[in-house]
């Protein structure tokens, strides 16, 4: 289960490294489209720019990644499993607030930049807190050193 975790933790990080992906080559997308000529107002359809597309469909899978993270953390036994599950899960919340907000206000893209930062380090912190529990031998099962040994 443990493996399971980690590999969780390590597509949640790589969902957020796609995620900032996508969304540069939107935004970049978007430019080229001005330069051929486009008008960016209420028209716009972002849903024809494949980088806004993907940025938001990736949304939907870096949420259900947190929650498969979150939901594996009360399963698999290591210290901090349930601390790293919880926290990447609340970033990835503030995350999609972040995101809903800043359509509102756009200087809240700030936080919703920033807070990917956050996500992707907690994903990485938790798979890395995974892996060093891995190879942990339980007390109970280590041998007692012998005096012939």
């Amino acid at each position: 289960m443990r493996s399971v975790y980690r590999a969780l933790a390590l597509l949640v990080a790589l969902g957020v490294l796609v995620q900032a992906a996508a969304i540069a080559f939107g935004v970049f997308h978007m430019i080229n489209d001005v330069d051929g000529g486009a008008v960016i107002d209420s028209t716009y359809d972002s849903s024809t720019n494949p980088g806004l597309s993907a940025h938001s469909m990736g949304a939907l899978i870096v949420g259900a990644l947190a929650i498969l993270l979150l939901l594996a953390s009360f399963f698999v036994r290591f210290p901090g499993a349930k601390t790293w599950g919880v926290w990447t899960f609340v970033a990835v919340l503030a995350q999609w607030a972040f995101g809903l907000l800043a359509f509102g206000a756009p200087v809240v893209g700030l936080l919703h930049g920033a807070n990917a930062l956050a996500v992707f380090s907690l994903a990485l912190l938790a798979a890395r807190a995974a892996g060093r529990a891995g190879g942990a031998v339980p007390t109970a099962a280590r041998r007692p050193a012998t005096a012939d040994a």
